[in-house]
């Protein structure tokens, strides 16, 4: 392994959100099983491959799971549901969609249908909100009815490294450039009231 997948291997398996499953402790499941962490690097795996639309899809759910869930900073799986701003053709939505429903369980058609009313997963995430930005994701909490919007746009961001590395080298230390700044390639709104990553000490959005 070279030193910058292995340096970027180490930042994603540190990055993780925890995660509680109500439907895995209804079903006696041991905690293991219903309440657990998921990294970057799960999600990496998950999707076959490391880059800028699948490390965004993580820092968006993660930004809009400390926001949401303020007073545990844990997700609770069903309680999110999920609007995308693009089609699910359009702007990697797709991989960006799965990682997004592995992380918070809101799934589109595919999803749980529930078990008598309860722990539905199916039909919590749409796509094409002409409201929203091309590459705006929102997350309404179902429990509270807070929504938060978050907007990741890394390409400004990439542009100024301006690194003079060949690809895949180069594809690497961007994503990690990414990780360390979150504060450029985010901007998050709730309640019509617009703030950027940066605020992040008194919204804790990173």
């Amino acid at each position: 392994m070279n030193h910058e997948s292995e340096k970027l291997e180490q930042r994603a398996e540190l990055r993780k959100i925890r995660i509680h499953e109500p439907f895995a402790e209804f079903l006696h499941s041991q905690p293991s099983m219903h309440s657990f962490d998921i990294s970057l690097l799960d999600c990496y795996r998950m999707s076959g491959h490391a880059c800028h639309a699948i490390t965004g899809a993580y820092l968006v759910s993660e930004a809009a799971i400390r926001r949401l869930f303020s007073e545990t900073k844990v997700c609770e799986r069903g309680d999110l549901v999920v609007e995308f701003g693009s089609n699910l053709d359009e702007r990697a939505t797709g991989p960006r969609s799965n990682v997004i429903s592995f992380i918070t369980g809101a799934w589109a058609s595919t999803g749980f249908p529930g078990l008598k009313g309860n722990f539905k997963r199916k039909d919590l995430m749409s796509y094409g909100h002409s409201e929203l930005g091309p590459s705006a994701v929102r997350f309404r909490r179902i429990s509270t009815g807070k929504s938060v919007i978050v907007e990741y746009d890394p390409s400004d961001f990439v542009k100024k490294l301006d690194l003079k590395l060949e690809f895949p080298a180069k594809w690497r230390a961007e994503i990690c450039a990414i990780l360390d700044n979150p504060v450029e390639v985010l901007n998050i709104s709730d309640e019509d009231t617009q703030t950027s990553c940066d605020s992040a000490g008194s919204n804790g959005c990173c």
